[in-house]
């Protein structure tokens, strides 16, 4: 997982070089529009990875607020 999130801080840190960098042209947009696509993707891979290996309290204090907590 530590890779993950290691790649998903790599393909931020070029998408705001990218950004902040090179003037914007269609081309550009649609590789943002890619490495963004990409971060997304990962960030779920993290998040669903963190929710599988919650405790019972983490994920009871997860639930709250969304009908689950008693």
């Amino acid at each position: 997982m530590n890779n993950t999130i290691n790649e998903i801080n790599k393909l931020q840190k070029i998408t705001d070089t990218i950004s902040k960098n090179i003037p914007w042209n269609l081309h550009v947009a649609s590789c943002l529009d890619g490495l963004r696509d990409l971060i997304k993707e990962k960030q779920k891979e993290v998040s669903q990875f963190e929710l599988d290996n919650m405790s019972f309290e983490q994920y009871k204090e997860h639930m709250k607020g969304r009908g689950f907590d008693a």
